[in-house]
């Protein structure tokens, strides 16, 4: 006895068409989607410079040349402690006086710009604490991020 054939069914002709179309609007849909917008690229700014502010600088230019071998050069009309890095990587810093009531230690990063900076530092929830200044050797500012943290900037000439 031969067996019989079964004949595929054919799926009606709107099944077929629904089958093309949903194909071909799948891709229509994923390219329908935008890619997320690239954030700029901002320049990164180094850190060129530290200071530590005292209440009493002069007890922390001895204290910090005798317990990690500074040099700190204090001869100028501010009494400001210069300290030189020691070394190819270091950062160079300084020991100064603070015009608060605390102690406290700041890191300096170079800008081109520093009202745009602290235009953006505000932007983004921070304050400013001195703006733009000419300190004489530098011109800097000083600011708050959101955290409280006070941090510095320093523009070159």
């Amino acid at each position: 006895m031969a067996a019989k054939k079964t004949k595929k069914k054919k799926a009606p002709i709107s099944a077929k068409v629904a089958k093309k179309t949903a194909r071909k609007a799948a891709p229509k849909r994923a390219s329908a989607r935008k890619a997320p917008a690239k954030k700029p690229k901002l320049v990164k700014h180094e850190i060129v410079h530290w200071e530590i502010q005292a209440q009493d600088p002069a007890r922390l230019h001895e204290f910090y040349g005798d317990a990690l071998g500074w040099d700190i050069d204090a001869n100028n009309p501010m009494n400001y402690g210069m300290v030189a890095s020691g070394g190819p990587e270091g950062i160079n810093g300084g020991i100064g006086g603070t015009e608060g009531s605390a102690s406290r230690v700041l890191v300096y990063a170079q800008v081109a710009s520093i009202p745009a900076i602290l235009a953006r530092i505000e932007s983004l929830g921070g304050k400013t604490v001195m703006p733009r200044t000419d300190v004489g050797p530098v011109i800097m500012a000083l600011y708050e991020d959101p955290e409280g943290n006070v941090m510095g900037l320093i523009e070159p000439r």
